[in-house]
């Protein structure tokens, strides 16, 4: 079948627009595809980026429980040795300290009476002294030889008295704060009752001003009823002047 030149032009014509459509579906395909291929690498960002401030929060918070972990742990053992400190320091031993001395004898572990003290420089009772001296000729605390020589403690006995002025003033002190206290209840307890009576009085009031009201409404029904009367009385009055007026 041979073609016109007008048939020929239209299947030409035919063809290029498909060839163009074809193009332009291919165009579009590609497109799509190429933005499915961004929002897929975008979304792969984000999620990279939100598992990376996930990873470094919970990293954060690791290192924050162990920093607070360490610093409990380190504030307990301050507190444990502090206390240990503190318990070596008032323990009642009979070795004397650099600095200190001591207030309860090594042997009966009871506050000194009548203290004295060894040669080794080491303080008990002299009672305690004297019975071990008579089973033992050494130190109870060093096991050195006492030769059977006390001396009578002269600082230990200073340091109990220094300690009884304390305890006095501790005693005194605590004292006056417990009047304090007794004199501020009293007060206390003097404006609670006076707010009580005052109460009371406040009560008393109402009660008679709701009784003076009560008499007053009575007193004000007595007064409309004497004036309702009155005017049944002048009404009738007048009614018999106008009879008389007319019977006239």
């Amino acid at each position: 079948m041979l073609l016109s030149p007008a048939m020929f032009s239209d299947h030409h014509c035919f063809t290029l627009t498909a060839r163009m459509s074809d193009s332009d579906e291919a165009k579009t395909s590609e497109e799509e595809s190429q933005l499915a291929e961004q929002e897929t690498e975008t979304q792969e960002g984000e999620m990279t980026k939100n598992l990376k401030k996930r990873d470094l929060d919970a990293v954060e918070d690791e290192d924050s429980n162990n920093e607070s972990s360490r610093l409990e742990k380190l504030e307990k053992k301050i507190k444990k040795e502090t206390a240990r400190k503190l318990e070596t320091d008032f323990v009642l031993t009979g070795e004397e300290d650099d600095d200190a001395l001591p207030l309860a004898c090594s042997i009966c572990q009871n506050p000194f009476l009548d203290p004295v003290v060894t040669n080794c420089n080491h303080y008990f009772c002299d009672k305690c002294a004297l019975k071990h001296h008579t089973e033992n000729d050494t130190c109870f605390v060093c096991n050195e030889p006492t030769l059977g020589l006390f001396d009578t403690a002269v600082e230990i006995k200073e340091r109990i008295e220094e300690e009884r002025e304390k305890a006095r003033a501790m005693v005194k002190e605590v004292t006056a704060m417990l009047e304090k206290a007794s004199t501020m209840a009293d007060d206390a307890k003097g404006v609670a009752q006076k707010v009580v009576k005052m109460v009371e009085e406040i009560e008393t009031m109402v009660e008679k001003v709701a009784a003076m009201a009560t008499k007053a409404g009575e007193t004000a029904t007595m007064a409309a009823d004497m004036v309702k009367e009155a005017e049944e009385t002048m009404e009738t009055a007048k009614a018999n002047m106008s009879k008389a007026f007319v019977r006239r």
